[in-house]
């Protein structure tokens, strides 16, 4: 029989550090998907109210649609970077939520094995 250590999420989940770290993630994926449909949204809008705006010129035969168009894959280049400059801060953070529970609750819990199970 077989032991493994497992850490003790409801110690986790009850701390104030991990809570912030939840709220911040959430904060950042409403706010950029709101962003991203928002902006997605209009460009079809004029797309399919304003063709005549979307189909004049900007340069030579470059279109005001293909201009909108491309600036939606710029945008979606810049969400990613924002999200990998994010993710590092959630790092730090979630490194803080293990470090900070508190000495007299494990960290860890020994769950055994049981017979027939894979670990």
């Amino acid at each position: 029989m077989s032991t493994s250590v497992e850490p003790d999420w409801s110690a986790l989940a009850r701390s104030p550090q991990f809570r912030e770290l939840m709220a911040s993630r959430r904060r950042f994926l409403v706010a950029g998907t709101t962003c991203d449909c928002a902006y997605f949204l209009a460009f079809l809008c004029l797309l399919g109210f304003a063709p005549d705006t979307m189909s004049e010129r900007v340069v030579g035969s470059v279109t005001l649609a293909l201009v909108a168009g491309m600036s939606n894959i710029v945008l979606a280049f810049v969400m990613a970077f924002l999200h990998a400059r994010k993710a590092d801060e959630w790092d730090r953070m979630a490194q803080r939520v293990v470090a900070t529970l508190e000495p007299d609750e494990p960290r860890f819990t020994t769950a055994r094995a049981t017979e027939g199970s894979v670990r």
